[in-house]
């Protein structure tokens, strides 16, 4: 068994198992870095000693937990040696991993409306997936609910500002407090990640690169598109024939109107590159204009903007409702858009870097936007990664449709098939199912 684990964990994870030991566990630092694949072997040895059923697993959502922990364990061939004894069961009402004669259940944590389904539970053993993105009140939840002499929790996270409560976890921790173990992973303590995946993160500017490359706990401040460039960015034309089209809309009243065209190339003819652009720009500032329009004017101004294009998909402010009813008249079926503001941020700065991102020079709003966009200090102080709202109308558009529709195409099955076919080329034709 240990020389099948040295196999299939890094020395790294293999260090964070052998010596998390504490009453909190934490395995932060940057994107990609392996600290979830060692935190849940972790969590899959603890539970299988534990006394008693008193066993969750929590995450941002049911959707998250799935994603991001369970699937690992039913599909990863890294959890082979478990996979036998599990089984998922996922109900309506109860989402549960039995394992051996353990049940082990999940709980969302979104915001602080779900902080009543952890009073009164007493937990044994707890797995906390994507920590930072809970709030403080359901973190201290949680850790309250840790009562047992034997009980332990263990988490991973991506870091954020440097005085959120778990980072003065860890530095108790550093400090000599041994209710609370830490290891910080980089990037390159993940060997099985592509040289060319950690040289693009590496090479994103200011807090991407602080906290998704580095690991780094720090503040968001200044310029967010810090390293966009004009000469680089911004094109004469469309680099390439488009497979197809996609649409973003930021409505606004009395504020600016925005709706970004986007062409898609899938990679037909470069499979390995992929690349979409903003074509063009349809934006209506009320107050330069001196006149509001109505539902119906933008809905016939936008649907006008739009016929010439086969659009695949119109991804449209979630708050919307009204403007939504316009344009089903229309013959368009709106999607709300995923609106995760930070995580829509480091998606766009990712595709620029990635080279698979550009902006068109018909589009002057919207890289006037790019330029100016910034991180509000003031909300940093407080602990939120927000950007200045303003001049953001163009740019929120441009965020609904890459972000939203970068997470509603991602193909799980292709995901764990090429998976399958590393490890497979790495350790030979074992069964890994």
């Amino acid at each position: 068994m240990t020389q099948e684990l040295k196999e299939i964990l890094s020395p790294k994870q293999l260090d964070f198992i052998a010596h998390a030991n504490a009453r909190w566990n934490i395995a932060h630092g940057s994107v990609r870095s392996s600290k979830t694949v060692c935190a849940t072997f972790l969590f899959m040895i603890e539970a299988a000693k534990c006394p008693d059923n008193q066993i969750w697993i929590v995450g941002k959502s049911a959707t998250t937990i799935y994603d991001n922990v369970i699937s690992l364990i039913l599909d990863s061939p890294t959890f082979a040696i478990f996979r036998p004894f599990v089984t998922w069961h996922k109900g309506s009402s109860v989402r549960k991993l039995t394992f051996f004669d353990k049940e082990i259940k999940t709980i969302g944590a979104k915001d602080e409306g779900a902080i009543g389904q952890f009073q009164g539970k007493t937990m044994s053993l707890v797995y906390c997936d994507e920590m930072t993105l809970y709030p403080t009140s359901i973190i201290e939840m949680i850790d309250s609910r840790l009562s047992c002499p034997w009980s332990k929790g263990i988490a991973t996270m991506n870091p954020t500002y440097p005085s959120h409560i778990v980072k003065q976890w860890i530095d108790r921790g550093i400090a000599g407090d041994k209710n609370y173990y830490s290891s910080h992973f980089t990037l390159d303590d993940n060997p099985y990640v592509d040289q060319g995946y950690k040289d693009r993160i590496k090479n994103i500017g200011g807090l991407f690169h602080k906290r998704n490359y580095l690991g780094m706990w720090c503040l968001a401040e200044g310029a967010i598109f810090d390293f966009f460039d004009k000469d680089i960015y911004v094109v004469k034309k469309p680099p390439r024939a488009a497979d197809y089209w996609i649409a973003g809309i930021d409505v606004g009243t009395s504020n600016a109107f925005a709706c970004v065209l986007i062409g898609v190339n899938t990679g037909r003819y470069d499979q390995n590159h992929p690349i979409m652009w903003v074509e063009k720009e349809y934006f209506w500032d009320s107050k330069k204009q001196g006149r509001q329009k109505t539902n119906s004017e933008y809905a016939d101004d936008i649907s006008n903007f739009l016929e010439p294009y086969g659009v695949k998909q119109l991804y449209i402010d979630p708050s919307a409702a009204a403007f939504k009813v316009d344009l089903r008249k229309r013959g368009f079926h709106p999607v709300d858009a995923d609106n995760d503001v930070y995580n829509g941020i480091t998606h766009l700065g990712d595709q620029m870097q990635k080279g698979s991102l550009f902006i068109c020079k018909e589009c002057p709003n919207l890289i006037r936007e790019i330029e100016s966009y910034t991180w509000d200090s003031k909300a940093s102080e407080k602990g939120d990664d927000e950007p200045i709202k303003k001049d953001d109308h163009a740019i929120d558009a441009l965020r609904y449709a890459c972000y939203t529709h970068k997470i509603s195409t991602y193909d799980y099955q292709e995901h764990n098939k090429r998976q399958q076919e590393y490890w497979t080329n790495r350790f030979g034709a074992r069964n890994f199912q």
